[in-house]
């Protein structure tokens, strides 16, 4: 029907009722990915109240209980506890009730053909270089008298305190972060394109660490990891990544006894050894698209994909309220 020279184009209705309905799934996203963060950011930011309380329930007054999580190896073991709990339970919930399928999300399937040793050294040699990286710009920072004192290391002593490091820093978070991040997160965000899970999900993780001076180095990391995941269609390449990582942090820590010379030497080493494992991995990629995503196939464009999530209500709340917690932790 032609009314006053109107002619309506039914495929303009399609694409504006398309476009609304990815936009309210993405809305749906942000929240199902923010909502896990708060509930960290909850019992993290309040730790010392709730065990006070649950020590409190157990029998024990305010010193005996701040005298047993002085103890280092029961705050590791609770650090252990708290990411199990943390970063599986409320993301698990939360991928439940937004109706996300978990098994798929996790990538559990094993690494694609061809994608195991390729990507583990260009994984393991970036993240190196991005620590180096924002270590030096961490320095810079502290000249300004910017340094975030709540940003500390656990040294327990003796070879089981060195294995009890290396299961709390390196085995369980690698673990635990690759199935909420890289598999929870980035499989709700894929949806609606390889790129803005990949970005998004770094976004979150980096985001998450709550100080100005982890958040540039996970953000970077994010991103590596979300490519390989990506790339390779499973967690277990990234979680090796991670734990490898984590792991060489944990082994700078505890050789701290050796001495200054010596100790930069292997530091020289380690840097130089990166670099040609993240040459070696690029070298032995077969495929030529290995670093590059797929198109989006939605009918939403990148601009308000990008826009519609991270400039969501859930997303800005989510960042301003780490952002005032790393703030508040320079002072």
């Amino acid at each position: 029907m032609q009314e006053f020279g109107y002619n309506p184009d039914p495929r303009g209705n399609e694409i504006f009722l398309a476009e609304n309905t990815e936009k309210r799934k993405l809305s749906r996203a942000a929240i199902a990915v923010t909502v896990p963060c708060f509930v960290f950011f909850l019992v993290t930011e309040f730790f010392r109240d709730i065990a006070l309380f649950i020590g409190a329930r157990l029998g024990y007054n305010e010193e005996k209980t701040l005298t047993f999580l002085s103890d280092p190896v029961n705050l590791q073991t609770v650090q252990i506890a708290l990411s199990l709990t943390l970063l599986i339970v409320p993301f698990a919930i939360c991928v439940k009730i937004y109706g996300f399928n978990i098994s798929s999300g996790a990538a559990l399937n094993r690494p694609q053909k061809g994608t195991r040793v390729p990507f583990y050294l260009f994984g393991v040699g970036f993240c190196a270089f991005a620590n180096v990286a924002v270590a030096a710009a961490g320095r810079i920072f502290e000249r300004f008298g910017l340094k975030d004192s709540s940003v500390g290391e656990t040294k327990i002593d003796g070879i089981w305190g060195l294995l009890i490091s290396l299961l709390a820093t390196a085995i369980v978070p690698a673990i635990v972060e690759e199935f909420a991040f890289r598999g929870i997160v980035q499989g709700i965000l894929l949806p609606f394109g390889e790129g803005l899970s990949v970005i998004g999900s770094a976004a979150v993780f980096g985001i998450l660490h709550g100080n100005f001076e982890q958040i540039p180095f996970a953000f970077l990391v994010g991103l590596v990891l979300g490519f390989v995941r990506t790339k390779s269609g499973s967690l277990a390449i990234c979680t090796a990544i991670h734990a490898t990582n984590n792991a060489v942090a944990v082994l700078a820590l505890y050789s701290g006894v050796l001495p200054t010379a010596i100790a930069n030497v292997i530091y020289s080493v380690y840097i130089l050894l990166a670099l040609t494992l993240a040459i070696l991995g690029v070298a032995l990629v077969k495929k030529k698209d290995s670093f590059s995503l797929s198109a989006y196939e939605g009918v939403l464009p990148a601009k308000k994909r990008y826009v519609g999530f991270f400039f969501s209500f859930p997303f800005l709340a989510f960042f301003l309220v780490f952002l005032f917690r790393a703030v508040s932790k320079l002072f």
